[in-house]
């Protein structure tokens, strides 16, 4: 007898469904307001049906080296699961939306569309990829997904804390690899994630040489520059004329990155 897809077991362990987990999920702005929904009407539809506790952050609050927003769940890892389900399909349908309305819908929305990013505590990252990459190759031959976890070296790290992307077409391959993302954190005891929705917003270029300050950029009204004083009384060159400071000097250069800059 063939296992319908949707109902295959992820794990012989059952015991990770009353195992309390928090993870957050980066949604695109035009999607957090589709979870919430007019009055906070949508949030709590969602909040009832998966039993897990769900914000979400401001407008104003987004995740650093993106333009995207934060939505925390904290919860029993099965009803975790429920509300990445429920945010995933928000996700899917609001993009798809979103694109119906463009003639040329960019590459980058038509990616995001199939894209669920989870962020994860540091500890639980090296679980999910697993030892040679065994676990992860196995959540993505299962489910039919690519899974990408960012790296301590690379940008837009935050400390502490790693972005777990799962990409697939069909909804239901990205959600049964959440569920088995989920069930490796919620087997992690050292599974540590900070609740805040709240980010420094780190610069962005601070490690890029300087090239100076902008053409345009305005110094104040201009001063007459100096006159040449006269000569002495006894003869002579003068004093030469000082000159004009422009402003943004230095003695020493920035150290130059050597890696490429964030994509946004």
């Amino acid at each position: 007898m063939v296992v319908p897809k949707s109902d295959k077991p992820v794990s012989n362990d059952e015991e990770y469904k009353n195992q309390k987990v928090t993870v957050k999920v980066l949604v695109p702005g035009i999607v957090a307001g589709s979870i919430i929904g007019k009055g906070g009407e949508a949030i709590k539809e969602l909040k009832s049906k998966s039993n897990a506790t769900v914000r979400v952050s401001n407008r104003d609050e987004i995740f650093p080296y993106t333009n995207e927003r934060i939505v925390l769940i904290v919860g029993p890892a099965e009803n975790v699961v429920e509300a990445i389900k429920g945010i995933n399909t928000k996700l899917r349908s609001s993009l798809t939306e979103e694109k119906g309305k463009k003639s040329k819908p960019n590459k980058h929305m038509l990616n995001r569309i199939k894209e669920m990013k989870l962020i994860v505590a540091e500890s639980s990252a090296g679980k999910i990829i697993g030892k040679k990459g065994e676990v992860v190759k196995k959540i993505q031959e299962d489910n039919s997904v690519k899974v990408v976890l960012t790296t301590k070296g690379e940008w837009g790290i935050i400390p502490g804390e790693r972005v777990a992307t799962i990409s697939g077409k069909e909804e239901e391959d990205v959600n049964n690899a959440a569920r088995d993302i989920l069930t490796v954190i919620a087997k992690d005891p050292h599974a540590r994630l900070d609740k805040s929705l709240v980010y420094p917003q780190y610069p962005m270029f601070d490690n890029f040489m300087y090239h100076g300050p902008p053409e345009n950029i305005y110094r104040g009204p201009h001063s007459p520059r100096p006159r040449k004083l006269p000569p002495p009384p006894k003869g002579g060159p003068g004093f030469p004329t000082m000159p004009r400071y422009d402003g943004y000097q230095s003695e020493h250069s920035l150290p130059r990155h050597r890696g490429p800059p964030p994509f946004f």
